[in-house]
C-alpha cells in the first residue's frame, strides 16, 4: 500500500477509534476488576490474585495514557510508529492475561475478548498485528505445555481455543482493512463530488453567499454602505451579432467574456451577471479595483481586436454608493445587487461614448490620486437629470507619461 494520503487517513482513523476504545474500556474496567477482586481478597487475600491486579492496572494506565496523549499530543493522530506502539502494547496486554488466566486455569474468554475487539476496531498502516497474533499464540504455548506436563495431544486440545481465537483475528485484520481501502475510496469519491458541487456553486454565486446557502438553504439581503458598481456595453455589438450565425455569436461572446471573467478575479473583483452584450461587476472594497478592471477591460477587447480584425469598443460607467445584494426565489437563483447606485452607474454607461470610461464624482473621490480623471460636465442621466460626470484617462503615472509624450511630439 504505497498511497501516502490513504496511509494518514487510515492513521488518523485507526488512532481514533482507539482512544474510543480506550475510553470505554478506562470507563468500565475500574468496577469490573472490583466486582471481580473483592471476593477474590475476601477469600484468599493476595495469594494467587497479584498478577489479576497487575493487568488490571497495566490495562487501565495503558488506556489512559492513549488518553493523555491524544489529547497533550494531537499531532500523534498522524503519525504511525504511536499507532503500532499501541497495537503492540495492546496486543502484548492480551497475550499477558492469555498466558496467565488462560495458560493456567483454561479460561480465554478476557484474552478472545480483547484479541478480537482490538482487530475489527481499527487497521494499522502496516501489517504489523498478523506476526504479533502469531506470537501471541506461541507465547500462549508455554503456560499450556507446563500446565499439561508436555502431552502433546493435551497440549494441542488446550491451545485450540486461542488458535481458533488467532484465526478470527486474522480475518477480522483482513476485513477492517479492506472495510477501510472501501471506506476511503467512497469518502474520496463523496469529497470529489462535494468539491465539484462547490465549485459550480462558488461560480454562480459569491462565496460568502454560497456559504450561506449551504448552511441556511436561503440567503438573507445584505445591504452595502458603499458599493462600486461597473457597468460595461460593447458598443455597436447589434450590428456586429447581425452578420454572424448564432454558433459563432456565442463562441465570441464566451471568449470576450471569459478573459473579462479572468480580470475579475485578479483584482478581486465580483462577477454579478451579462446581459447579452453587458458585463456587470462590483467591488466591496471601493473603486479603485473597479478602475483598473475597467481599464483592463477596455484593453483586452483592444487585443481581441486586434487579433480577429473586428473593431469594438467598450462603453463603461461606474459609480460608488450605497447598494442591496441578495438572492430572489427558491429555485434557479441568481445573486444580485440592487439600488440607486446601480441604476446611476446604469445610466452613466448608457450615457457615455464608445471607447471610453465615463465615472461619477464619488468614483473620483474615492479613487485617489492613483488614477487621472477629466471633466466631462454635465450630462442628462435618465431619471436624474443633469449630473457632473468625469473620464477614466488612466493610472495617474501612465496618463502623465502620456501627455509629457504628446507635449514632446
Amino acid at each position: 500500500m504505497d498511497d501516502p494520503a490513504f496511509r494518514q487517513w487510515l492513521t488518523r482513523r485507526s488512532w481514533s477509534l482507539s482512544v474510543r476504545y480506550c475510553k470505554v474500556v478506562a470507563l468500565l474496567l475500574p468496577p469490573a476488576a472490583l466486582a471481580t477482586d473483592v471476593p477474590l481478597l475476601r477469600a484468599g487475600g493476595l495469594d494467587g490474585i497479584g498478577w489479576l491486579i497487575a493487568w488490571q492496572l497495566s490495562a487501565e494506565a495503558i488506556c489512559l495514557g492513549l488518553i493523555a496523549a491524544d489529547r497533550l499530543w494531537p499531532a500523534l493522530c498522524t503519525r504511525e510508529a504511536p499507532l503500532h506502539a499501541f497495537c503492540t502494547l495492546f496486543i502484548g496486554l492480551c497475550t499477558w492475561i492469555g498466558m496467565a488466566d488462560g495458560g493456567l486455569r483454561g479460561d480465554f474468554s478476557i484474552y478472545a475478548a480483547g484479541m478480537t475487539f482490538g482487530a475489527a476496531v481499527a487497521a494499522t498502516p502496516r501489517r504489523i498485528r498478523q506476526p504479533l497474533y502469531a506470537a501471541s499464540l506461541f507465547a500462549i504455548a508455554v503456560p499450556v505445555w507446563l500446565r499439561e506436563g508436555g502431552d502433546p495431544v493435551r497440549v494441542a486440545a488446550g491451545l485450540v481455543n486461542p488458535f481458533c481465537v488467532v484465526m478470527l483475528c486474522l480475518w477480522l485484520d483482513r476485513f477492517t482493512w479492506s472495510r477501510d481501502r472501501a471506506l476511503y475510496a467512497e469518502t474520496q469519491r463523496a469529497e470529489a463530488e462535494r468539491a465539484r458541487a462547490d465549485a459550480v456553486l462558488y461560480n454562480v454565486l459569491p462565496q460568502a453567499v454560497a456559504e450561506e446557502i449551504k448552511r441556511q438553504g436561503r440567503v438573507r439581503a445584505r445591504k452595502f454602505d458603499n458599493l462600486g458598481v461597473l457597468f460595461a456595453d460593447i458598443a455597436g455589438f447589434t450590428g456586429f451579432a447581425s452578420r454572424l450565425p448564432p454558433d459563432a455569436l456565442v463562441l465570441v461572446l464566451d471568449e470576450i467574456f471569459s478573459s473579462f471573467d479572468a480580470l475579475a478575479q485578479k483584482h478581486g473583483v465580483e462577477k454579478i451577471k451579462t446581459m447579452g452584450d453587458a458585463y456587470m461587476a462590483v467591488s466591496q472594497g471601493g473603486v479603485p479595483a473597479l478602475c483598473r478592471l475597467a481599464l483592463d477591460l477596455r484593453a483586452a477587447l483592444e487585443r481581441y481586436n486586434h487579433a480577429n480584425g473586428t473593431s469594438m469598443a467598450l462603453r463603461i460607467g461606474i459609480h460608488a454608493g450605497p447598494a442591496v445584494g441578495g438572492v430572489l426565489g427558491a429555485q434557479r437563483f441568481l445573486y444580485d445587487v440592487w439600488g440607486d447606485t446601480v441604476n446611476v452607474a446604469s445610466r452613466l454607461e448608457s450615457a457615455g461614448r464608445a471607447g471610453s470610461i465615463q465615472v461619477s464624482e464619488a468614483v473620483v473621490r474615492q479613487a485617489g490620486e492613483g488614477f487621472a480623471f477629466t471633466a466631462r460636465g454635465l450630462v442628462e442621466l435618465q431619471g436624474r437629470g443633469r449630473v457632473l460626470t468625469y473620464w477614466l484617462l488612466g493610472q495617474a503615472r501612465a496618463a502623465e507619461q502620456a501627455d509629457g509624450w504628446a507635449e514632446a511630439a
